[in-house]
């Protein structure tokens, strides 16, 4: 018995030693080292630039892979030249204009679900038609070459969605070509001649979310088995926090009419008023506030709050301004998460509840350059359970919030966090086109969904629960304890 294992350990190692000297490439840690030193934004863009080419049927990812690197040598092999993975000037330019006439006839645009709020890169530019369904949204392309159901199912799992879709599509005669399922996402394609379909649905809030695709032709200007790849990956980007390329984002028709929402920058504190103009003055900066989440120092906001700066001080209670780096933003959420010098005295519990018209309270800073620097606590309740038209990322709130509240937390009679105050209902807009005046029609990002940032960006926080009802006083001082003023610059 022993001979026999001493000889099978001695196969095994001469057949692992040829692979392992075939795969052995001198050039994947120079082709490593360039690819890191590239900016994120950078890292990701070059992967949709080669999935758009036709050279990489993968998610954009930040790191470097062997994967990476055998598709860089293929895109080499296919213009006739060496296959180092080390891409010159002259190949990323004839990458850069191949893909170039692609993406610009998709026209991606960052396009949201009509009631959860996650959004999928959409390629508008294909002159489609968009109709508000009762799971969300489909969207189509005139001569149906291209169809896009992006869909909500609140009440069913992944589980029984996957077993439903594939007994669906194996009765309408699709041949299966890859199916997967796991815990929190499946995935199903197959097709019928030119007819192409792929299914993606992820976990979400107790049910799911994802997109069903079909295509008819691979060809421009559709080309659907790369133009899946980019919006599987937006939809996997959204629904788990992690970095994406940017793009704008788009709309439908019917949120031409819909009320406007405002979000609550405030002008950065100045010793004085500035003088009245003719030209109204340039803005110099921002201001907003957030809360502490970890005594190491993490602090959650608004990702509008922290948009486009330069530089970013945060003020907590009592102390003096430092510099505070952001770790993770999510623009479709308005939620982003910053890092101060810790340790830090005093955090916020996160609860992912509440009910209809449960007290609240918002601790904040606006309009520091008028009010009081140290904050400013009001009182109200919970109004609704939803946004504008029952987006379910919202609290309706009555506790009164000015421009520079935005970050702050939303607490509930306990101290817990509840919300994340985001925005208010443009009054005057508003007014002008129902000719009614609102009154307290605030809005706070749910904490659920804070809580699900900060889990996908691996930050540890404090669960709340319902507890003792504190007094006005004491819930005020607890909140202005965590709280803290940020300015953007």
């Amino acid at each position: 018995m022993r001979s026999r294992v001493i000889a099978l350990v001695l196969a095994l190692l001469a057949a692992f030693r040829p692979a392992a000297a075939q795969t052995y490439d001198p050039n994947f840690r120079e082709a490593e080292r360039a690819f890191l030193s590239l900016e994120l934004n950078t890292r990701l863009w070059f992967q949709v630039f080669l999935t758009s080419a036709g050279h990489w049927p993968a998610v954009p990812n930040v790191n470097f892979s062997r994967r990476l690197f055998e598709a860089t040598k293929d895109l080499q092999r296919a213009r006739g030249e060496a296959p180092n993975g080390i891409l010159t000037e002259a190949q990323v330019g004839q990458m850069l204009a191949s893909a170039s006439s692609v993406l610009k006839g998709w026209g991606l645009r960052w396009v949201p679900h009509p009631t959860r709020g996650r959004s999928i890169w959409v390629p508008i530019g294909l002159d489609l038609a968009a109709f508000r369904t009762e799971r969300g949204v489909e969207i189509k392309e005139p001569r149906n070459r291209f169809k896009l159901l992006f869909n909500s199912y609140p009440t069913i799992d992944v589980k029984t969605a996957y077993d439903v879709t594939l007994r669906e599509m194996v009765r309408g005669g699709d041949h299966i070509n890859f199916k997967v399922l796991k815990g929190d996402f499946f995935v199903i394609t197959g097709n019928q001649g030119r007819y192409n379909r792929y299914v993606r649905y992820r976990a979400d809030a107790g049910g799911i979310l994802g997109f069903d695709m079909s295509w008819s032709e691979d060809d421009a200007p559709v080309f659907g088995n790369r133009l899946v790849t980019v919006i599987s990956g937006s939809l996997w980007a959204s629904m788990t926090g992690a970095p994406f390329p940017t793009v704008k984002r788009g709309g439908y028709p019917w949120e031409k009419s819909e009320p406007e929402v405002a979000s609550l920058p405030t002008p950065a504190p100045t010793p004085t008023p500035p003088p009245v103009s003719a030209e109204p003055p340039k803005k110099a900066g921002s201001s907003g506030s957030g809360f502490f989440v970890s005594k190491a120092g993490h602090i959650l906001t608004n990702a509008h709050v922290v948009k486009e700066c330069t530089t970013i001080t945060a003020r907590p209670d009592g102390g003096t301004p430092g510099p505070a780096q952001v770790l993770a933003r999510d623009a479709i959420n308005d939620l982003a998460v910053l890092k101060l010098a810790g340790p830090v005295e005093r955090t916020l519990p996160i609860r992912a509840s509440v009910r209809l018209g449960e007290g609240i309270a918002a601790f904040g800073f606006p309009h520091t350059d008028l009010l009081a620097t140290t904050g400013n606590f009001t009182q109200g309740n919970v109004t609704a359970l939803a946004g504008l038209r029952d987006d379910s990322r919202y609290l309706q709130v009555s506790a009164p919030v000015q421009s520079g509240n935005s970050g702050g937390p939303l607490v509930d009679a306990s101290g817990n966090v509840v919300g994340v105050v985001t925005a208010k209902l443009d009054a005057i807009k508003l007014a002008e086109s129902q000719g009614d005046l609102p009154q307290n029609v605030n809005f706070a990002v749910k904490a659920s969904l804070a809580a699900s940032f900060l889990d996908a960006n691996q930050i540890a926080f404090d669960v709340g629960l319902p507890g003792e009802k504190l007094d006005p006083a004491d819930l005020a001082e607890r909140a202005k304890k965590a709280s803290v003023f940020i300015t953007c610059r």
